[in-house]
């Protein structure tokens, strides 16, 4: 069953939980928040993007995050950083975008000791161009 987290929940408020509708248990399938793919036509930011799904997350703020709403190859990885004198929270902040985002993100998980597991993901022919360098069975 994936999570789902907005950027406020992840930044501010970690020790809450996920995004979450009640009617998305009233089904024997997954179902999945709505979203709408990115047009590319600028670099998407942390402020664009409403939604993540998590993929990852330890305690203590480790965590990989994939944009999803809007949907576009954006990922976010939070680790430990300075504590913030307001929050309390500590986290650093690292954003992929674009081509070969989930290819770079994926090496920076793993760096960071996350056990990412590796996928098949299937790519609709007209976005080809966010994988240059990468097999059709991606990772991520």
């Amino acid at each position: 069953m994936p999570f789902f987290k907005t950027t406020y929940n992840i930044l501010k408020t970690p020790w809450e939980d996920e995004a979450f509708d009640v009617n998305w248990m009233d089904s024997n399938k997954i179902v999945l928040p709505p979203n709408k793919p990115w047009d590319y036509a600028r670099e998407l930011k942390l402020e664009d993007v409403s939604l993540w799904e998590q993929i990852y997350y330890q305690g203590g703020g480790l965590g990989l995050y994939a944009s999803w709403d809007p949907y576009a190859e954006f990922y976010m990885i939070t680790s430990k950083g300075i504590p913030d004198s307001v929050t309390g929270i500590n986290l650093n902040i690292e954003t992929f975008y674009g081509e070969d985002a989930g290819k770079k993100a994926y090496k920076k998980a793993i760096s960071l000791g996350m056990p990412i597991q590796v996928r098949e993901k299937w790519v609709d022919p007209e976005d080809m161009w966010l994988y240059p360098t990468t097999k059709i069975t991606g990772y991520i």
